[in-house]
């Protein structure tokens, strides 16, 4: 049985999104090594109760803020 270590970006995440794939999924491994503050605070937000389809949102308006 191997062991699944993922690493995990504001570039996964957002390619995540885009593909209309799962952050439950992305998250679900052994080990999960953040490459970003970003990444943290989605997962954070995940294991908080937030759902995959309220931290979508938020990530569009914070999108929509900065440009």
């Amino acid at each position: 049985m191997g062991f699944n270590t993922r690493y995990v970006s504001e570039e996964t995440i957002m390619r995540t999104i885009k593909n209309e794939d799962s952050l439950k999924r992305l998250f679900s491994s052994d080990a999960i090594i953040f490459l970003d503050e970003f990444s943290t605070k989605v997962y954070d937000s995940l294991k908080n109760g937030f759902s995959e389809k309220e931290i979508i949102k938020s990530l569009k308006y914070e999108k929509r803020k900065k440009d």
